[in-house]
């Protein structure tokens, strides 16, 4: 599980590599979907949020 905090600042990036997304909502999709280390951070992300969120978000 990675240690450090992600803020997402600008969402024509990758918050996790940085690198420039075609689409925030899709072209992350697809980022993420070709790139194993931004999987595997958004993961991560996700399970340590689903807690906060409940039963309000599927994700």
């Amino acid at each position: 599980m990675s240690t450090h905090a992600t803020h997402w600042n600008d969402t024509a990036t990758c918050p996790f590599c940085g690198g420039e997304l075609s689409d925030p909502g899709a072209g992350f999709v697809d980022h993420i979907g070709v790139n194993p280390e931004c999987e595997i951070e958004f993961d991560n992300w996700r399970y340590n949020v689903a807690d906060d969120l409940g039963g309000t978000w599927s994700g």
